[in-house]
């Protein structure tokens, strides 16, 4: 019960949601890769991040305590960009799935379309009620899988991007482990 109000004071005076995170050795804080010449976080810091902030609300402020005493104050400038670098990778290959989605989509309902019209051409042409109802099933596949993607796929996503951005506009504050 104290840590709950300790916590809820924290929540108070930053605006945000407080998410704090012990750090007792450093060494494997940041990846051995990256796509760039700016290091990013591991999976694991970024795991433990995202698992701690996954019932927010993605528009919520956060702000990350990190409890070290072995974080010097280069790597604590080193870190911040890490995890802003990590997120915004995520972000944009996040921003590249939704537009292939859209793309998608866009192809689907563009086949289910025709296919639709095939049949209408097929039904009067050549009176084939079943090659017309094979074509009409797969018109509407087509239709289908395209509001699945579109709506439940492509919803999954954006929520995604708001997490990232809200990972990318975190404030990142380091306090001592003896500190309070």
């Amino acid at each position: 019960m104290n840590g709950l109000m300790t916590e809820n004071k924290e929540q108070e005076k930053s605006g945000g949601r407080v998410v704090n995170m012990i750090v007792k050795d450093d060494s494997d804080f940041l990846s051995v890769f990256s796509e760039s010449e700016t290091p990013v976080i591991s999976s694991e810091v970024a795991e433990f991040i995202e698992n701690r902030t996954m019932t927010m609300p993605p528009k919520e402020q956060l702000t990350l305590k990190i409890h070290s005493d072995c974080i010097d104050d280069d790597e604590k400038v080193l870190y911040r960009g890490a995890i802003k670098e990590y997120y915004s990778e995520k972000y944009l290959a996040n921003k590249r799935e939704l537009k292939r989605n859209n793309i998608i989509v866009l192809l689907l309902t563009i086949a289910g379309i025709l296919a639709l019209s095939l049949r209408i051409i097929l039904e009067y042409t050549t009176n084939s009620l079943i090659w017309a109802e094979v074509i009409d099933i797969a018109a509407w596949v087509f239709l289908w899988e395209a509001v699945d993607i579109s709506v439940f796929g492509n919803r999954a996503l954006r929520f995604k991007n708001k997490h990232y951005l809200s990972y990318m506009s975190m404030n990142v504050e380091y306090v001592g482990l003896s500190e309070k």
